[in-house]
């Protein structure tokens, strides 16, 4: 019963970089904007979350976009923190 328990804590804290966005920052403070999870395409380069609003806006640059990493994602770059800034995230 223990290691039944263990597995989906275990996918909450080691998350992939799509269910880490989902969860620190689409289901949050960019629900009800551009960067909703139902209006991006998402994809992952180089340890970058890619965030692209499928109407119009920046594309998010996130990181460390990597499997089963513990640390929060933050903006990669200027632009990316901007759009986080007036969201208020």
């Amino acid at each position: 019963m223990v290691w039944q328990g263990q597995g989906p804590v275990a996918d909450h804290f080691f998350a992939g970089p799509y269910e880490r966005y989902e969860r620190e920052l689409a289901d949050g403070c960019l629900s009800a904007s551009p960067y909703r999870s139902d209006a991006v395409q998402t994809r992952v380069e180089d340890g970058v979350l890619l965030v692209t609003p499928t109407s119009h806006g920046t594309t998010l640059r996130l990181g460390p976009a990597e499997d089963g990493s513990t640390h929060p994602l933050r903006p990669a770059d200027a632009a990316t923190r901007k759009v986080l800034d007036d969201f208020r995230c």
